[in-house]
């Protein structure tokens, strides 16, 4: 956006076709900037501009804030904007400013440039690095020099009005600046929607392959820079193709979406669960060892058994686990494709042993250990 101009335009104001001769221009005497729009005319226009859309919130929806070091400035403007109809709040110093606009509810700030110690292009930065959502800055300045408005355009200011203020012009700029507020946040609140329905599996309501593969390698790193344990575990829904072949695909949706159900109600807030694709699933349990990752297996494996009895009355329908622990596993797990190999290979002997359990994978010297537990708790479902 060019520059604004601080002073009025050079022409003579609109005067109606029916006045007989027009106003007489400013004396010479009189500085350009000094000239106030007035007459009929304003005044049916200030009445009548549409500063908002029928679809755009009132000015009471939205919270401006002033920063100024001076106060009888901060409560001048303060006033005009009150007036307008919207809720203000006012800081004089920077670490004020900050405060408040951390709050997360301010849609605009109108802010003078020069202030000691951090000055408005400063704080312009800090504001844009701590911002949440895109909040439009106004500066209110009687700088005139091109490139300290250039400075200002790159920390991050939207707009200048020059001082002292106009009300006219504050009340115009106030709304094109709320209007770009409201349109981005719109935007933003939509590219949000649109970037969680990309990672969401639809049928299930989980975290779909692609939030897997985002924020699995995040998880392995998380515990090995923290020295935690992590633990991954594999579900696969047993005989899944029978189910589609002799109760139709409708069925087995309903399987899946069964299975969906028990994860996302049978987990911690902390751990994430994922469908991987088909009847796989995945459960992320950060912070948890093997042997705690498997009792929650096995809480989950019976809660959908139980839960697909309303499915599928005549046919039992099992699951089968596949757990692995970064500390089970040993530190060549720590790669993330490691030690979802290890929950793999353990899934594999699960349904290797009969199906309907949850298998840990372990060092080679365990393995038969651990195979001889999982076909106990198999037994004792």
């Amino acid at each position: 956006m060019p520059p604004c101009a601080t002073g009025t335009s050079s022409r003579s104001p609109t005067v109606s076709r029916w006045t007989s001769s027009p106003p007489s221009p400013p004396s010479k005497a009189t500085p350009t900037n000094s000239w106030q729009p007035s007459g009929p005319l304003h005044d049916a226009v200030v009445t009548a501009m549409p500063i908002f859309a029928p679809d755009l919130p009132p000015p009471a929806d939205h919270t401006i804030l002033i920063v100024d070091d001076d106060p009888t400035a901060a409560a001048s403007i303060a006033g005009v904007v009150e007036e307008l109809g919207y809720r203000v709040e006012v800081a004089h110093s920077w670490v004020c400013a900050l405060e408040k606009f951390s709050a997360g509810s301010i849609d605009l700030v109108l802010m003078d440039a020069v202030m000691p110690g951090v000055d408005g292009f400063k704080l312009t930065a800090l504001l844009r690095a701590r911002a949440r959502s895109y909040t439009p800055v106004v500066f209110l300045t009687g700088l005139t020099d091109p490139r300290a408005r250039q400075l200002g355009l790159s920390a991050g200011a939207d707009d200048f009005i020059g001082k002292p203020v106009d009300p006219f012009e504050l009340r115009v700029r106030i709304g094109a600046m709320l209007r770009i507020r409201v349109l981005t946040k719109a935007l933003e609140e939509k590219t949000q929607r649109l970037a969680r329905m990309a990672h969401v599996d639809v049928l299930t309501g989980l975290g779909n392959r692609r939030a897997f593969d985002e924020e699995f390698p995040r998880e392995v790193t998380r515990a090995v820079q923290f020295a935690l344990d992590l633990s991954v575990c594999i579900f696969d829904i047993d005989h899944f193709k029978t189910v589609n072949d002799r109760f139709g695909h409708r069925t087995g949706d309903r399987v899946l979406s069964v299975m969906g159900r028990v994860l996302a109600r049978g987990i911690r807030g902390c751990d994430r669960a994922y469908r991987l694709g088909g009847e796989e699933f995945v459960l992320l349990a950060p912070e948890t060892g093997a042997e705690d990752c498997r009792t929650v297996a096995d809480r989950l494996r019976n809660d959908f058994r139980r839960a697909c009895a309303s499915v599928l009355p005549d046919r039992p329908c099992t699951v089968s686990a596949g757990v692995a622990s970064l500390a089970g596993v040993g530190l060549e797990a720590a790669e993330p494709r490691a030690l979802l190999a290890a929950a793999d290979d353990a899934l594999y002997r699960a349904k290797t042993l009969g199906r309907d359990r949850c298998v840990v994978a372990a060092a080679a010297n365990d393995a038969v250990l651990e195979e001889a537990a999982g076909a106990t708790v198999g037994r004792s479902d």
